[in-house]
């Protein structure tokens, strides 16, 4: 905008060829109160031109008539010359059309030379000013804009444009040429489909637009251009990134799958072969060799296992399941198993499961085991004296319940300052442990991902030299509306039991159970006086420790017997395994095998209930019958190593069993002979068990019949494959043979009634 010569000063140009009216138009300014107007006379067409050119002004007023030209025409070529300046057209032709005419032109403004007074022109000239100022501001908002803008009157013609939507039209004006309605029009027909603008359109330069259509007051429409290109390039580089990615998770899948099978079928093989080499006659020398090779292929398939869980983790493909299960059955197993590992190194392993935690939960019992058993393994491998404890209860965290798991050892300990590295992948807290313990780093890791994955939380504290206690925090949640059983929280009150031994796991976990039930305990440690002090303890039922009184057992049993009022007073001897008991003179209530928990204890209450009801005459021991089953057996396997193993293992265990080396097979035997459970590999050559299992299904001898799936692979869905194919159940390879024992056993039991159960 033009600067004032003076202050409150209008400069105007104007454009007319009549003298007269020039000074007449001068002195009706001139008298325009409060206010300068200085006024420029261009009196041709040519010498308006000069003068824009020459000079700013803030306005130009412009006569309808200059020579032989029109102002319309003026005010049409100048304004796009010099769009800063409002023009305002004066005319003395009385033309109904003039206004339309006049702001097509693109006049500010138009008057009637008899009209003009001296307000009416200021109040022109002023507002033309103003909006012109306005237009100056919206030129620049438009200009700059990353956005293309198209303004349409209400009749549909474009009255203003960007650069950036002549871009968008593909609109390039040759030399000097002003682009023109009729171009914007014709630019916006190109990529209208069927009369309609589209939502995306690719314009010749490669570039790609998204069109947005809005309403202005004056009934008009405004037509917004997005360049979206980049955003298309992006949105196109995260597609081809997601499919990537997917096909590379898919290919991992399908990886993991035929890993797990392909590693597992022959550790299935190997392991079960050793089981069935130890049972045939074999000197010193040879056992050591076995012994080699069983605790090898253990800790290979240890290792396979960790590496295949932190795959799937790491693939999205661990699952977590929410089903019912009974903790005391799943610590029992997991200690029964690691009890071997705790007795080899001669030190103690017990277990609390609180009575009042209520005995079905849900949750993931896979993953529970796992971490439970990678906790107690670890703690029995970095300890050499004294013993691990496993407690498992309820406790609060801020108002929720939580199901807490504790495992402490009397181990080497953890420095503060490497407890950081603990649950790190493939990380050792001390390097020299991995050769004097062994392992890969990869346990702990895999317990915290497991934890994370319920909604947990997992934590240690330790002192280095005298041992550790890792907690387990998960969300508690119980299975319907099964609840702890309260009645037995006192079953054994007033009873006070002592316990010969040593203090140690066994001691803490004896005393929280007879807490628990309303005993008391006191622990005798052996020596000398020992009966001189269960004398004066008065107790009502006594429990001995065979590891703590090892050279004196039998005849501190003795003298017990003798001492507590002769062979009716209750005794129980618990040792590293029964057949470690065996021999005594005396038989006890009970002989209990280690690991020591809440099935032991059990045992102990229900024999101290019966027994203060009606006393049982005590008998020397007795060597049991061997068992005799009565289950038939079809195992359908096509890997002949591990058909050996299965007949050597379950022949041994007194199973008659046939094989079928396929589906087919597998179908046709099961029509011929009435077996009571099938025991079907998944993956086999002709016809695999999962479709075996659908025709066996649909035939008559098969619609009851118990099949249970054998698979190699671990991935998450394969249990329910079996199950959705009709299994109902499955194991996974390598086979944990006394699991799978137990589970017959029990059949047999179900099957053929108190004679097998008996046995």
């Amino acid at each position: 905008m033009a600067q004032s010569l003076a202050q409150n000063e209008t400069v105007v140009l104007l454009v007319e060829d009549d003298r007269d009216d020039f000074f007449l138009t001068q002195d009706v300014l001139q008298c325009v109160p409060n206010h300068k107007y200085s006024v420029v006379w261009a009196g041709s067409y040519e010498r308006a031109n000069f003068e824009l050119l020459e000079r700013t002004y803030d306005v130009a007023l412009v006569d309808y008539r200059i020579g032989e030209r029109t102002g319309l025409e003026f005010i049409r070529e100048a304004g796009r010359r010099f769009p800063d300046t409002p023009m305002i057209l004066l005319t003395g032709v009385i033309d109904p059309h003039i206004d339309r005419a006049a702001e097509e032109a693109g006049a500010a403004d138009f008057l009637e030379k008899g009209a003009i007074t001296p307000e009416l022109l200021d109040r022109s000239i002023r507002y033309a000013i103003k909006n012109a100022r306005r237009r100056a501001i919206l030129d620049a908002v438009l200009s700059n804009s990353a956005a293309g803008i198209v303004a349409l009157s209400r009749s549909g013609a474009p009255f203003l444009w960007n650069k950036q939507a002549l871009r968008a039209l593909a609109i390039e004006p040759e030399g000097t040429e002003a682009v023109t309605p009729d171009m914007v029009n014709a630019g916006l027909a190109q990529i209208a489909t069927e009369g309609r603008l589209p939502d995306q359109f690719a314009a010749t330069s490669g570039q790609v637009f998204e069109t947005g259509i809005g309403v202005v007051p004056s009934d008009g429409q405004v037509i917004v251009f997005h360049e979206i290109t980049h955003r298309m390039r992006a949105e196109e580089m995260l597609r081809k990134s997601v499919a990537e990615a997917e096909a590379a998770n898919m290919a991992k899948s399908s990886f993991l799958a035929t890993m797990s099978h392909e590693l597992r079928t022959p550790m299935n093989g190997i392991l079960g072969m050793a089981r069935v080499l130890a049972n045939t006659p074999l000197d010193n020398e040879q056992t050591t060799y076995l012994d080699t090779i069983r605790v090898s292929g253990e800790s290979l398939l240890g290792i396979i296992n960790d590496v295949l869980d932190l795959s799937k983790i790491e693939a999205g493909h661990m699952e977590i399941e929410d089903v019912d299960f009974r903790i005391a059955d799943l610590v029992h197993e997991v200690t029964t198993l690691l009890a071997p590992a705790a007795r080899g190194k001669g030190i103690d392993l017990a277990v609390f499961v609180d009575p009042l935690l209520a005995s079905t939960l849900r949750g993931d019992p896979l993953r529970i085991r796992q971490i439970v058993t990678n906790l107690i393994g670890n703690a029995i491998k970095f300890t050499e004296e004294g013993g691990v404890a496993l407690w498992v209860d309820r406790v609060e965290d801020n108002g929720r319940p939580q199901l807490r798991i504790r495992v402490s050892d009397t181990g080497i300990g953890i420095p503060e300052s490497k407890r950081e590295r603990l649950f790190k992948r493939f990380s050792q807290v001390d390097a020299s442990t991995t050769r004097t313990h062994g392992g890969t780093g990869l346990g702990l890791a895999l317990c915290r991902e497991f934890v994370s994955l319920m909604g947990g939380h997992i934590d240690c504290a330790s002192t280095p030299g005298a041992g550790s206690t890792f907690v387990v925090l998960l969300p508690l949640s119980v299975a319907g509306v099964d609840a702890p059983d309260r009645s037995r929280a006192r079953q054994l009150s007033g009873w006070r039991m002592a316990l010969i031994g040593h203090e140690g796991p066994l001691a803490s976990v004896m005393r929280a159970y007879a807490a628990s039930s309303g005993a008391t305990m006191d622990l005798l440690a052996c020596g000398p006086n020992v009966l001189q002090r269960l004398g004066q303890t008065q107790s009502t039922a006594i429990v001995i420790d065979c590891n703590a009184a090892k050279s004196s057992r039998d005849e501190i049993i003795r003298l017990i017997a003798a001492e507590q009022g002769g062979p009716s007073a209750p005794f129980f001897v618990i040792a590293d395994t029964v057949a470690d008991a065996g021999g005594l003179d005396i038989e006890p209530d009970l002989l209990l095998s280690r690991p020591f928990g809440q099935q032991s204890f059990e045992r102990i209450c229900n024999r101290l209930r019966r027994r203060a009801s009606a006393p049982v005459a005590r008998t020397t021991a007795a060597a049991a019958a061997g068992p005799q089953r009565h289950l038939k057996v079809l195992l359908a396997e096509d890997n002949e190593p591990n058909q050996r193993v299965a007949r050597a293992i379950l022949r041994g265990a007194g199973y008659a069993i046939d094989v079928a080396a396929n589906g087919h097979k597998a179908i046709e035997l099961v029509g011929q002979k009435p077996y009571d459970v099938v025991l079907m590999d998944v993956n086999m050559p002709s016809m695999d068990g999962l479709e075996a299992t659908q025709h066996i299904r649909q035939t008559e001898a098969g619609r009851g019949l118990p099949i249970i799936g054998l698979t190699a692979s671990v991935m998450d869905g394969d249990r329910q494959r079996c199950i959705e194919a009709g299994m109902n159940d499955h194991l996974a390879k390598p086979i944990d043979w006394d699991c799978l024992i137990a589970l017959l056993n029990r059949m047999d039991a179900e099957v053929y009634g108190t004679q097998a159960l008996a046995s």
